[in-house]
């Protein structure tokens, strides 16, 4: 048996089983002193009840499920009063049930004379509050009793608990006993106002019977109040000449029971004696109680009120209910309010978490219409900015074990939540008991607040709420209401008053032991003062509004001016709706009007909670313009906020770019942006392309310029270029110079005699060329410079060309092939047609694709400048032409390389074909396999062109050259012919001998390259013959002259 002792001594206790065991043979075992910790004295006790219980209270166990000791529990006092002593049995749904009691006072008629069955509480307190709060609890299963006993204690007759009693016990008049304020008037406007915040009882109702409503709001006083002083500023103003108005303020209790009851009050026939509700077919010609109804304050109430109304389309206005649903007039057609729908709200809260940067929130909400409303709403305008929501949790809005387990829920996942933003449409009271569980557990987040408990008191109150975190909030435009700080000011309570809501608050007052709010400019040094300032809410000034519009509505019904109205009080109230439709009244902030939706677009404030001074004090920060659907934050806490971070991933550093995470889809990683691409914000979506002129390196955040480059004048390179062109010029012109000097000597005959003429100039341009590889290319220069190179060193191979022609004419021996060769041997009609060739290839190149200059985007860092050859294919085939012209030269001058040794002019012709081969084969692989992007790509064919010259000038100039300047015995004509014989003698073949030799001998020197002369002779025989010939001819002219074969003579005319 379990055991509960109250403080008693232990006879009194004894005493009290004694009358439950009611009989003598057992008072000598329970008046002994019983020891709390003696087992055996409690067992006999337990085996005295056992037998007791067999015969007297068996009908009671039948009753319970499962009888047993371990679920006994013993309760007793040691009062003489009431019932000292009761046995319960815990049943299996937890709920303590008596099964026995006894008093010493009061017999079983007095404990229940009707029904003989005791409810009975366990108290641990027995104040007037918590009797009255059981009391209320009992009434509520079985009804208010007709008569009441009690033993006196200082509990029950107290001056609270006799209110209590007389006030519950009398008869229902209505609308007396319902109403919270009422005044007479010519017209009736009604109130909604949550006065208490929870409605008592709900659950355990089996009985319709009365409604008990708990917990006082301060706040929600003043709202009536300021419903009460705006009616009564009209009625002393010339508003509305002639008309008074009148109130009657019902109090919902924060429940859609109570407000229900205040609105079948509302839509009752007017002037009816017992406030019946008629059914008509037709509603036009009703007339109700009331002509419009201001409140309520949730939309979960006034959601049902408007439903209700508006069958009669009786014309509501709320100060507080911001529901988007409401704006649907197809549902709630006499539906107005002096507020923004949630739409706004929402919105305005996504675009404040995308200006601070935060995407990662959780979300709760009240599970009513307005907490589901706006949670949805919510959650779609946060999709838009790409903000993610971790959790979002509904709390029941009634008070019991589902709720308090709901509440410990969402603190258990706010706590774990990475989320450190949350959004909150949860109502203030459901708030407080939220936030303090969180500041136990030393959780700090950043809140953002809906207008359902953005300045809410009763959670600004919390002790440590600055520990809770930055509240920021969301609370409707707020006014000033003329003369409400004076008639406040003036505000006297009084007990004898007969308003209800009087009444509550010194209940209130007297309960919390505070004094009377208070101004700031209050004398009061009472730490328990509040001041009203810190009390009213912005939806008081809603209230103030919604008053005023009637007014201006009831000015049109009644065609007012100014001194006088048309005085018709018995008009139906869709009357006043059209009125209301329409309505445009001035204020102290501004035009007000109702839009389309009959909603208010005043917009809303935003706040910031700080703590001075130990209280909590409503900081404007921002704003938000409905019509505009702008926001705006001051800078100071606009830098304050945002560094504060709130993202399920870290934020994306400028140079990188988001990618969605495969954890989380609303999570993102950061990835860097490659090389050519940048972002240079936080948590970019993409890295951007840099342009074609600019750069960025990997991870970069800005992209810088490119830099222009291209083969310049002064780099090393060049230098050297421009250095050995400028030495090719210098010496070209030194032998241009020399040529011209010995013209007519062997030395230059051999070298090409006339053709030096073109050969060295068209060595020049091969220069001029090589030059314009060098600098910045322009379209002239890409255009001109390839097709210089290729012509001129045409020309000048097919000088050579025509030179090794030479060489296998004046050396063939075959008579029929020796015709053959002079026959094709053309010297100027091969340089032309040879050189035309090139000439019509570079036309068609340039005609059909000219080369031109080109800007290579395409590297990193740099643009290159460079010139775009156009056609590859003809830039192939010029180059090929001239390679096949060299090999053709090369194979004359191989078959010629049998020529004397001073006559071995074919042997450099073949080196310098060969040489140039080399050269630009090599440059081709060079050309194919090296990057383009590289600016010393033009060099690769300046370096060719200046090696194919210099091997021209070495290979068929130097040697001349070297004779004229150092071997001038040698350039004489003679001593090519001795050479020449000696040479052919010891081939077997003979040579005529000389005689003397002509000043005007075109006969080459020996060492002299491209020098073979054509002095061979086809037998010993045929010279004789000449000799004998010309013999008489010698002897006339006193000449010694050679003896010179015909043939030899031929082919000499033919140089």
């Amino acid at each position: 048996m379990s055991k509960h002792f109250s403080t008693a001594d232990s006879f009194d206790m004894a005493q009290n089983f004694k009358s439950m065991v009611n009989g003598e043979e057992n008072s000598e075992i329970l008046a002994e002193n019983i020891d709390r910790k003696d087992v055996n004295t409690l067992e006999r006790i337990q085996k005295k009840f056992t037998e007791m219980m067999d015969f007297r209270y068996m009908d009671r166990l039948e009753k319970l499920e499962l009888f047993s000791w371990e679920k006994t529990i013993f309760d007793g006092d040691a009062s003489p009063y009431g019932v000292g002593s009761v046995v319960s049995h815990i049943m299996s749904s937890g709920e303590e049930r008596p099964i026995a009691f006894a008093s010493q006072t009061l017999s079983k008629a007095e404990i229940d004379a009707h029904t003989k069955w005791p409810e009975v509480s366990v108290m641990k307190t027995t104040s007037s509050e918590k009797t009255i709060e059981k009391l209320g609890e009992v009434f509520s299963h079985f009804g208010f009793p007709e008569q009441q006993v009690s033993d006196n204690r200082p509990q029950f007759v107290s001056e609270e608990f006799v209110s209590f009693l007389q006030e519950d016990a009398s008869l229902c008049n209505i609308p007396d006993d319902i109403v919270a304020a009422r005044a007479p008037g010519d017209i009736i406007i009604g109130g909604l106002f949550p006065v208490h915040r929870k409605v008592e009882y709900l659950e355990n109702r089996t009985q319709p019977g009365r409604l008990y409503c708990s917990e006082f709001s301060l706040s929600m006083f003043l709202h009536a109040h300021a419903m009460m002083h705006s009616i009564e500023q009209i009625n002393n103003s010339t508003l509305l000449p002639g008309v008074k108005l009148g109130y009657e303020i019902y109090d919902t209790c924060s429940d859609v029971i109570t407000a229900i009851q205040a609105t079948t009050r509302f839509i009752s026939r007017f002037n009816s004696s017992d406030s019946r509700i008629e059914v008509h077919c037709d509603y036009t010609d009703y007339i109700s109680n009331v002509k419009a109804v201001v409140g309520g304050l949730f939309s979960e109430i006034s959601i049902v009120v408007a439903r209700l109304l508006n069958l009669y389309l009786i014309p509501q206005i709320s100060y507080g209910s911001s529901a988007e649903t409401l704006s649907d007039k197809a549902r709630f057609g006499s539906f107005l309010r002096t507020v923004p729908n949630d739409s706004h709200q929402t919105y305005a809260m996504a675009e404040l978490l995308e200006n601070f940067n935060w995407k990662w929130v959780a979300a709760i909400a009240s599970e009513d219409t307005y907490g589901r409303d706006g949670l949805n709403s919510f959650i779609s305008h946060a999709a838009r900015f790409n903000i993610c929501v971790d959790f979002h949790e509904l709390i029941p809005i009634y008070d019991n074990e589902q709720h308090s387990a709901k509440i410990n829920a969402t603190a258990e996942k706010i706590m774990k939540s990475t989320a450190n933003v949350v959004i909150s449409f949860v109502r203030s009271a459901d708030t407080k008991k939220l936030f303090t569980i969180l500041i136990q557990q030393n959780v700090t987040k950043i809140w953002i607040a809906s207008d359902s408990w953005s300045n809410a008191r009763q959670v600004a109150r919390i002790k440590h709420i600055e520990k809770i975190g930055t509240i920021l909030g969301f609370t409707f435009k707020n006014g000033n209401i003329p003369n409400f700080n004076g008639y406040l000011k003036k505000l006297k309570m009084h007990p004898q008053d007969a308003n209800k809501l009087t009444k509550d608050y010194i209940r209130f007052i007297n309960k919390s032991g505070t004094n009377e709010p208070t101004w700031n400019d209050s004398n009061s040094k009472q730490n328990k003062t509040l001041k009203y300032d810190q009390i009213i809410e912005s939806t008081t000034y809603g209230v103030y509004l919604a008053i005023r519009a009637i007014v201006h509505a009831l000015q049109r019904v009644f065609n007012c001016t100014q001194r006088n109205c048309d005085l018709n009080f018995n008009f139906p109230p869709w009357q006043l709706l059209n009125e209301l439709k329409n309505i445009s009244f001035e204020t102290e902030d501004g035009k007000f009007e109702f839009d389309r939706s009959r909603d208010s677009s005043n917009g809303y404030d935003i706040i910031t909670w700080k703590m001075v001074n130990g209280s909590i004090q409503y900081v404007k920060v921002g704003d938000y313009n409905v019509r505009n659907r702008l926001i705006s934050i001051s800078n100071n806490f606009s830098n304050t906020a945002k560094v504060l971070f709130s993202n399920c991933s870290r934020t994306c550093r400028p140079g990188e770019m988001k990618t969605a995470s495969s954890e989380n889809s609303c999570c993102f990683d950061c990835n860097t942006c490659s090389a050519g691409f940048y972002s240079e914000k936080n948590n970019s979506n993409k890295c951007e392309k840099c342009s074609e002129d600019q750069w960025s390196e990997v991870g970069s955040s800005i992209c810088k310029n490119k830099t222009v480059e291209f083969l310049q004048w002064q780099d090393a390179i060049s230098v050297v270029l421009i250095i050995f062109a400028l030495l090719g010029l210098l010496i070209i012109c030194i032998i241009i110079t020399l040529v011209t000097k010995y013209l007519g000597t062997p030395a230059v005959k051999a070298a090409g005699g006339w053709m030096c003429y073109i050969m060295l100039p068209s060595l020049v341009l091969g220069l001029v060329s090589a030059i314009l590889f060098i600098g910045e290319p322009f379209n002239w220069v890409c255009t001109i410079r390839q097709p210089l190179f290729g012509i001129s060193f045409t020309l000048c191979v097919s000088c050579i060309l025509v030179k090794s022609f030479r060489i296998i004419l004046a050396f063939s021996f075959n008579p029929t092939i020796h015709r053959r060769l002079k026959s094709a041997y053309k010297p100027v009609p091969i340089i032309i047609v040879t050189t035309g060739i090139q000439v019509a290839i570079c036309s068609m190149w340039l005609a059909f694709n000219t080369p031109k200059a080109s800007q290579n985007r395409n590297i990193p860092q740099i643009i290159l400048l460079s010139c775009n050859e156009g056609s590859y294919v003809a830039f192939a085939v010029m180059l090929g032409y001239i390679a096949f012209l060299a090999c053709v030269c090369f194979i004359f001058a191989f078959k010629g390389r049998k020529a004397p040794e001073r006559f071995n002019e074919a042997k450099f012709i073949t080196f310098s074909m060969l040489v140039y081969l080399i050269v630009w084969i090599s440059f081709a692989v060079v050309y194919i396999n090296l990057e383009v992007s590289n600016k010393y790509f033009p060099v690769t064919e300046s370096i060719a062109i200046l090696a194919s010259i210099y091997s021209m000038l070495c290979c068929h100039f130097f040697p001349a050259c070297h004779i004229i300047c150092f071997k001038k015995e040698s350039n004489i004509e003679s001593n090519y012919l001795t050479h020449a014989r000696e040479h052919f003698k010891q081939k077997g073949q003979f040579v005529c001998p000389v005689i003397k030799m002509k000043t005007s001998s075109e006969i080459a020197t020996v060492d002299q390259p491209s020098m073979l002369i054509d002095v061979t002779a086809d037998s010993e025989f045929e010279c004789q013959a000449n000799q004998r010939s010309n013999h008489t001819d010698l002897i006339k002219n006193d000449l010694n002259q050679t003896c010179e074969s015909k043939y030899l003579r031929k082919r000499h005319k033919s140089w």
